[in-house]
């Protein structure tokens, strides 16, 4: 019986979903896998049938990330659960090494692990963005998983120094993850989901463990919304909420350097 449940979000016609859900099933340790979608294709509904996945349909009108990700987590059934982005590859020992954190660190609330960028077919080895969150996560460099409100909101008041689809979620922790996500934003939504989950009892375990690789690619959500101006407008917010308009500003300078990592 699965404890760990891969959900998928799909989008419209995603030219990675088949793969992702391929590489999915590379695992060491099999999951359970589902897909959900607000924007449903015969595409996507074959591919289900095709790999006999349970495919969920949100009819409930309710548009945007945040409310996709929401009605991803509220199907999942077993007590750990990650949404799977479709451009990014999991390592085969991604889930094993997740549910031997999970069961050593059993007030964990959240689970995520450390993870390289692809650019093309190729490893980026360094870029700024990633120093930076390297130095944020030094808390949990030193320790791999805490409890302290103060600790956990240390390596998010100067960025979201967690990988977003790295992430697995304890939802026997997590009672309201179905309003988990912000359904006014498109690029801070996650870094808002931890803000708030640092205020909750439990613990953030960290496994320093390279398991994903996160792809940059032209149409990737992040190129497209730094392109836009809409990453740096709520990053923004973020920090003024934190430190205040003038604080916000001095970081979002500092920031603009290491966004240019994510532009293709």
């Amino acid at each position: 019986m699965h404890i760990h449940t891969f959900t998928i979000p799909a989008y419209k016609e995603s030219p990675f979903l088949e793969s992702c859900i391929l590489n999915l099933k590379k695992q060491a340790v099999q999951s359970k896998i589902i897909i959900t979608t607000s924007t449903p294709t015969e595409t996507t509904r074959r591919i289900a049938e095709k790999y006999n996945i349970e495919y969920f349909i949100n009819n409930s009108g309710k548009n945007g990330i945040g409310n996709d990700w929401n009605f991803a987590l509220s199907k999942v059934k077993t007590k750990l659960a990650t949404i799977a982005h479709q451009d990014d590859i999991y390592k085969i020992d991604y889930t094993q090494n997740i549910i031997a954190a999970a069961e050593k660190n059993k007030n964990s609330l959240i689970l995520f692990t450390n993870y390289q960028d692809l650019v093309g077919n190729k490893i980026r080895k360094k870029s700024l963005n990633y120093l930076v969150k390297k130095t944020l996560l030094l808390p949990f460099l030193l320790k791999s998983t805490h409890k302290s409100t103060f600790l956990k909101k240390s390596i998010l008041v100067f960025g979201d120094a967690i990988c977003c689809p790295s992430v697995t979620f304890n939802l026997e922790k997590i009672k309201d993850s179905n309003n988990l996500f912000s359904p006014t934003h498109k690029c801070v939504l996650d870094w808002l989901a931890w803000l708030k989950l640092a205020n909750y009892k439990g613990n953030f375990t960290f496994i320093n463990k390279k398991l994903i690789q996160h792809r940059i690619h032209e149409s990737s959500e992040t190129s497209v919304s730094l392109h836009s101006g809409i990453r740096a407008q709520e990053e923004f917010e973020v920090f003024k909420s934190i430190w205040g308009n003038k604080i916000a500003k001095l970081i979002m300078w500092f920031y603009s350097f290491g966004h240019k990592d994510n532009l293709v």
